[in-house]
């Protein structure tokens, strides 16, 4: 009894909060550069390689923004410093880059 109680509470949280489990974390304090793509999207950079694509959709991104980590291990939900202002971090992808590279 107690060990399908188990599965199945285990099961419904899988279900209830896949974010946290399945959420994509990456150290950035790795990376060495990095640039904005657009309004909403920062690739950093760990030497020539890309390291990440961090999508921001709450605020906007400029070339010239100053952009902060606010800690080096980042997870999808963390915050990210720009221009003085916390933002939240939407998506961190280490495992596909979309697009070209600049």
């Amino acid at each position: 009894m107690k060990k399908r109680f188990f599965i199945l509470f285990s099961f419904s949280i899988l279900l209830l909060s896949p974010n946290l489990i399945m959420a994509d974390c990456l150290d950035l304090g790795r990376a060495t550069d990095y640039s904005v793509q657009d309004n909403h999207t920062i690739i950093y950079y760990s030497g020539v390689m890309p390291l990440a694509y961090v999508t921001i959709p709450y605020c906007n991104v400029k070339s010239s923004s100053a952009i902060e980590l606010s800690k080096t291990y980042t997870c999808d939900s963390d915050q990210i410093i720009i221009d003085g202002e916390a933002c939240m971090i939407s998506t961190i992808n280490s495992h596909s880059f979309p697009g070209t590279w600049r």
